[in-house]
């Protein structure tokens, strides 16, 4: 019983660090209080020996905080802008932490979309706004609380509370805007606010752009959302003509974008007769069992016609070509169909692909 206990309480205390502590290199910072070494004197008579300068410390120049060194040095990896909606990108040469937004949509007014994508994402993540004016958004001081350790009579607590401007702009034509984040107000402390702690300008960015990301991640999940239902309320067919892929592959080749193409396959493949058993965007491939019994070709003729390949398992695989698709079959070795075969199914695939969504 007793070793029971003491395991507890080891666990306990090794989960009993603060956010500030898990920002520290580990282990002691007694090489803080080691003196400086001192430099060889060389008699006037002898020669200066060579010295190595591989092993030297660099000084730490101006533009480096002096005391950004032991508890106060940050060891964690930087963060990066992670701009992964669809159109945006970093914007180069700049030191502020700035995403540019490209319209993706001719419907939408790009402007409004910023505004509405950063207020909803607030309103998502229960952000209260202080203030809205031109394109600028200052938060209420967002905070949380994290309980590290508990005695017999109370809880310990690790407050952060931050305050974040979001800057939005957009160009006169419309087409292109950007959103700039800034941490303008940061307070932290175990059990009360601790006015020694102050960030490093890296502490800072570090926060701001963990803050951008999640806005960023937000907007991609708005527009695709938009884009599905765009897709659903549409349903526009694609033209599509035999051609081929980036391999040479003999290919249909659709007038689509990848994700747009991607998504009418999960209706254009169960027409045709396939079953769809597993799927991998990022291998852009559809796996999947062909049925001549089953499909839109064999509800319309009675099932006594059926595509040019025999029942079995195949893959369908998309290859990205700008604005365009190419639609390749692969057997169940994953070896592309025969020139022959994919013309004989060209005419069924371009069928179906053409077909409004209400139509499948």
């Amino acid at each position: 019983m007793k070793r029971s206990l003491v395991a507890l309480t080891v666990v306990a205390l090794a989960g009993c660090t603060t956010p500030l502590e898990r920002r520290q290199a580990s282990g002691g910072f007694d090489y803080l209080n080691e003196a400086a070494g001192i430099d060889l004197v060389v008699p006037a008579h002898l020669k200066t020996p060579r010295y190595s300068t591989e092993f030297e410390i660099p000084q730490i120049s101006d533009e480096v905080d002096a005391d950004v060194v032991g508890q106060r040095l940050d060891v964690r990896p930087p963060l990066q802008v992670l701009p992964l909606a669809d159109g945006t990108r970093l914007q180069d040469g700049v030191d502020s932490i700035t995403i540019l937004i490209e319209s993706n949509e001719d419907e939408v007014d790009l402007a409004n979309e910023i505004q509405q994508t950063l207020t909803q994402f607030l309103a998502e993540r229960e952000i209260a706004v202080a203030s809205e004016d031109a394109g600028v958004i200052q938060t209420e001081w967002i905070e949380s609380n994290e309980v590290i350790g508990r005695s017999w009579w109370r809880e310990k607590v690790y407050q952060v509370r931050q305050r974040y401007q979001f800057d939005t702009a957009v160009k006169d034509h419309g087409r292109t805007g950007s959103i700039t984040i800034e941490l303008i107000d940061h307070e932290e402390g175990l059990d009360g606010i601790d006015d020694s702690v102050v960030l490093t300008d890296a502490d800072r960015r570090r926060y701001a752009i963990d803050m951008l990301n999640s806005a960023v991640a937000y907007m991609n999940f708005e527009r695709q959302k938009r884009r599905h239902l765009a897709e659903l309320r549409d349903g526009r067919g694609f033209k599509a003509e035999l051609g081929f892929d980036s391999s040479d592959n003999t290919a249909i080749v659709a007038d689509g974008k990848f994700d747009a193409v991607w998504s009418r396959m999960g209706k254009v493949l169960p027409a045709l007769g396939f079953t769809v058993r597993d799927y991998d965007k990022n291998l852009a491939t559809y796996f999947v069992e062909y049925d001549g019994a089953t499909g839109f070709w064999s509800s319309l003729w009675g099932g006594e016609d059926g595509l040019a390949i025999d029942d079995g398992s195949y893959q369908i695989l998309l290859d990205k070509m700008g604005e365009r698709t190419a639609i390749v079959l692969l057997d169940s070795d994953a070896k592309p169909l025969d020139t022959a075969t994919m013309t004989a199914l060209y005419n069924d695939f371009a069928d179906v692909l053409r077909k409004e969504a209400r139509q499948l």
